[in-house]
This record gives C-alpha cells, structure tokens and sequence, in this order.
C-alpha cells in the first residue's frame, strides 16, 4: 500500500493503535479527531497529518480510509464524498486484519479483562524473544506511549471488541475468552444475542484454537445452553480452564467423550494470592504483582495460550511473576498525605465489584477505601442501575460524581441521583464536577493509611492527579 491512509476518529486508543501500526509499515497516515490529546500529540511527532475539522480533510491521493463506529451517522457527508471518488472504505476491524494477514493471530475477547490478557501475551512473546505484532486497547510500558506496533515475528495478537459486533470478523488461529457478561446491551438488545455472538466466536466449527476460561459463569452457560449443537472442525482444539471444585455436568462429559483427542482440561484452585494448576500432572502455581482473583485467572488464559504454542509453564510464571500492567489498572497514581491514591478503569458492576473487593482486602489492616465513581453513559447507567449501585457498596466511603456522557444526549429522569435509593446513605456525597470543590468535601474524610480510588472510564483520574498535584 502505497498510501496515504486517512484515520477518521484517530484519537482512539483501538484507531491511534493502528495507525502506529500503518506507521510502522512506513505507510503515510493522515488523521482526523475532533480533539488534542496526548495520543494524537505522539502521533503528529511521528510525523501524520492531523485535521479537526472533517469537512478540510483533502482526498486527493488518498488510497484508504479506515473508520471507527464512533464515527456514524453524524458523518454521513464526508462519506458520501469518499463513497463519489472511489475510496476504500474500510472498518478498523478489516484494517486490522490486512495488517496481520500474514501471521499467526491471537485474538483476546471477553467482557472484561480483554486488556489486561492482551497484555499478559504480549509481554510473555516478547520476553521469549517472539517479536510479536500487538494491539492493546491500553497503555502499557510494553509499548510506551502507543497501543500497537509491528512484529517481525510469527505471531499476532490483539484485542477483539465486542462492543459493535465486529469482533465476529476475527476468525483468529487462536481465539482467547476470558468471560461473558451483560455489557453492550444497547447494542446486542437481548441476552440471548450477546450469548449468540460470543459462541460464534469461540468458533468450534472453524479451524484453531480456542482458551475458554470455563469457570466464568458466563461462558459455562453458553457452553450448557449449547453443547448438544456443538461441532468441533477436524482441526480444531480446545482447552478448558475449570476450577478444582467445579461439577463436570452433562454438557463436559458430552465433549469429553465426544473430542477428548481435540481438548485439553487445566484445573485450577487459589488459596489468598496464589493460583494453583496441573498440567501434565505436574503442579504449578502462579503469583502477580497485582492483587484480585481477576489477573490470576487471566494469567492463567495467558499462559494457557503460551503453552499451547510451545511455552512451558515455569518461563510463562516467571514472565508473569513481573507482569507489567496497564495504565488505569488499579494504577497508582501517588501518595497524599499517607493516602494511597488509585486509579482504575472500572465501568461496569463486575468490574467495579472486583477491584473494590481487591483494594479492601489488600487495605484491611491500614485503613478504609474511599471510591470516587464516575458513571459512564446514561444508557450504561440506565440499564445497569441496581447492579452498578450493589457492587458499589462495598466501599466505606463512596464519592459521586455527575454522569460522563461519553458524547450520548441525556435521558430524563436518570442521574447520579437515581442512586440514592439504591446505597447506603450513611456513606454516599454527590459530587459537584467541579474537582477543587469536591476535593475539599473529600480531603476532610481521608485519613493515613487509607486508599483513594478513582473509578470509571471517563475523566475520574483528574481528582486523583489534582490532589496529588496540589499538596499541603
């Protein structure tokens, strides 16, 4: 390709990803986003071409342009003109694709933890010596200041999004799947069609191979509702991940018996921060730098995959034992007063129920968690309500702050405030959004000792940057 590729929505953590990656290729690369920011400032030093209106943009000359479904029907002008001359238009899922057409892909899925494995991958090929191609919808010292790059090596591996549906275009080699939980519904509608989509994807009927993490509530009963219907291809393998106490029902003797030559079964137990497996009747155990059930079990998907390409146990634990972790991941941001201040990327109940549970075991003996929660987007929040206010609760002290938008309108009658029935009263200050204001309602509270999080997708991580920024 001899470019230029034109980016639209390029400020993107999935899009800025690949344009590193277009980059790497030495192929031109312009870009279009509405905003600034830190990624579009690196990418410019790189050497693209940034625009902010869409309406300037020159298409002369130009090979390809790559879009994002952030980009919608509020575009449809520009791709109109595009569509009148004749210009590729391509999805950054199919981008992404001709990109790693000539290796091996490993593609990570799940509703939560999609990153964290991503990276978990990416950095045992890499301390192998594999040189791997990577995308990570995050940022991680692995790749500085960027969320992908190329490898000349064999493998690819990438994170699959399952938020547009376009992650069913990933018929990986190896396809990794943490869990499935409601998230997306705004998009999926029902239950049953986000189940749907990610059977599709574990993709038994293809080629491969699939990591299934089968203790996942979510994926046991996609597994249930469907094994009389399941088919494995000839050339396919499945490994199964299941806890020690896990009953092996119907639907796992039925593949068993069925495809035991085509499936491998990992059990695994976790006894306080350590996570116990046998392979090969052999036992393991594995440990990481960050505390919660959550990354010992994505670890285990990790080294799971590294083992199927060759990589035995005791080199992927001892990569892991260093896992570098990603930013807005239970990040610590710094220290105020004795107060350990954290930030996470948190938005959905599980996720937030897992993080709060981590920091309060983690914290028990020092002192309480104070948790700063930012909703994210009123169709989030609208559907999510109960849930997201019961896996709050956990918190001794919970902050809230208006609604983050995330670009959507407003819908009547839901807030901040429509959790107050739904939280412990006692314990729960709204939040004004103004971040010096609040801090001030905050700093009253805190004690030595005590840990600080900042939870959400938004733009949380400010009141956590700004008390440390603005110290006594």
């Amino acid at each position: 390709m001899k470019g230029p590729v034109l980016f639209l929505g390029i400020g993107g953590s999935g899009m800025s990803s690949l344009a590193h990656m277009a980059l790497d290729l030495e192929i031109p690369v312009i870009g279009y986003d509405q905003k600034n920011s830190d990624i579009t400032d690196y990418l410019k030093e790189r050497g693209v071409v940034l625009y902010h209106s869409i309406e300037e943009i020159p298409l002369n000359g130009i090979q390809m342009v790559v879009y994002s479904s952030a980009i919608n029907d509020k575009h449809k002008e520009v791709f109109n003109r595009i569509k009148e001359q004749n210009i590729p238009l391509k999805h950054r899922s199919e981008f992404m694709h001709l990109l790693v057409s000539k290796q091996k892909s490993i593609s990570v899925a799940g509703s939560h933890g999609k990153t964290s494995t991503t990276t978990m991958v990416s950095q045992i090929l890499t301390e192998m010596g594999l040189n791997p191609t990577i995308m990570i919808g995050g940022d991680t010292s692995l790749l500085q200041k960027r969320g992908g790059k190329i490898g000349s090596g064999v493998y690819a591996v990438y994170e699959s999004d399952e938020s547009d549906g376009t992650f069913l275009k990933h018929k990986a080699n190896f396809r990794l799947l943490t869990n499935i939980d409601n998230d997306h519904l705004d998009y999926y509608h029902t239950r049953e069609n986000l189940e749907q989509a990610f059977l599709t994807y574990m993709g038994f009927d293809v080629p491969g191979e699939a990591v299934l993490f089968a203790n996942d509530p979510g994926i046991t009963s996609v597994l249930k509702s469907n094994y009389k219907t399941i088919v494995f291809e000839k050339d396919f393998h499945l490994s199964l991940l299941v806890s020690k106490e896990q009953t092996y029902e119907e639907w796992f003797q039925y593949l068993d018996s069925n495809y035991q030559n085509q499936m491998t079964v990992i059990e695994y137990e976790i006894t306080s921060d350590c996570l116990y497996f046998v392979f090969e009747n052999v036992k393991y155990s594995l440990t990481l730098p960050y505390p919660g059930i959550h990354y010992l079990t994505n670890g285990l998907v990790a080294l799971t995959c590294a083992l199927r390409l060759g990589i035995i146990p005791t080199k992927s634990i001892e990569i892991l034992s260093r896992y570098i972790g990603v930013k807005r991941r239970q990040e610590i941001l710094g220290t105020w007063n004795g107060v350990t201040v954290i930030d996470d990327y948190g938005h959905h109940p599980t996720e937030i129920r897992m993080v709060i549970q981590s920091l309060k075991e983690k914290n028990k003996a020092n002192g309480k968690l104070h948790v700063v929660f930012q909703p994210h987007r009123y169709t989030r929040t609208k559907l999510l309500l109960n849930e997201l206010a019961d896996s709050l609760l956990g918190a001794d002290y919970l902050y809230l702050l208006p609604i983050y938008s995330a670009g959507e309108t407003p819908i009547d009658g839901i807030s901040s405030m429509s959790f107050l029935p739904l939280v412990d009263k006692t314990n729960t200050v709204f939040l004004s959004g103004l971040v010096k204001e609040d801090l001030n309602e905050i700093q009253s509270k805190l004690l030595k000792g005590d840990i600080l999080l900042c939870l959400g997708a938004g733009n949380v991580r400010d009141w956590g940057t700004y008390l440390l920024n603005h110290q006594n």
